[in-house]
């Protein structure tokens, strides 16, 4: 998701108020694929997510009015979004549901190089190692990597400190690199071992 400056936001919260609709679907464009992709990692089904990421911006627009009171829209989307699939699956026994500071959803990464087939086939084994973290550390991964989020707009989502944030990515990294160096490749044999480390920073730090 790309940055969204501070006061652009704050000119379509102003034009909302005011019964933009314009501005209300520049708002929708903007965030409703990222909310929607996390939704579906913790409710597991897109029809669900996408019925609970328009749920909210139905809720956004009926109290409009109200907008201009919300201080951080971004953060206050992430976290209604969050807070709607909880209501969701407590409402279906199909999924197991704790709600805890060590419970969360899966990750997917942004990081695709096309031209070279030793870097896909890393992407690959990337995507594998992803898959393998534990559940708090793919989504603090995801918010912060895919989504672009700050330490501290990730801890206001996911309700937990910008301290353990920040623990959180390290360890993801951590993980990520483990996973890579452990479990080589044959296709990878083109690569330097010390690439894979230098791969995961730059990754992680491009935006």
């Amino acid at each position: 998701m790309s940055a969204l400056p501070d006061d652009i936001l704050l000119a379509w919260q102003q034009q909302i108020a005011r019964g933009d609709e314009r501005a209300f679907d520049n708002l929708f464009r903007h965030f409703y694929g990222h909310l929607v992709n996390f939704a579906v990692d913790m409710v597991k089904l897109r029809p669900a997510a996408e019925e609970i990421v328009s749920d909210v911006f139905v809720k956004i627009w009926q109290k409009r009015e109200e907008i201009l009171l919300i201080e951080k829209l971004r953060v206050f989307l992430f976290v209604a979004v969050k807070n709607q699939c909880y209501n969701h699956l407590r409402k279906h026994s199909l999924w197991n549901v704790t709600v805890s500071p060590d419970n969360i959803a899966t990750i997917s990464s942004a990081y695709n190089p096309e031209e070279d087939m030793a870097f896909r086939e890393l992407q690959h084994q990337l995507n594998k190692a992803i898959e393998q973290l534990p559940d708090q550390c793919k989504q603090v991964f995801k918010l912060i990597r895919e989504d672009g989020l700050k330490y501290k707009e990730v801890a206001d989502i996911l309700g937990i400190s910008p301290r353990t944030v920040e623990t959180q990515l390290f360890r993801a990294v951590k993980k990520l690199r483990k996973v890579l160096t452990e479990e080589p490749d044959p296709k990878q044999s083109d690569l330097p071992d010390v690439l894979l480390p230098v791969i995961l920073v730059s990754w992680f730090l491009s935006s």
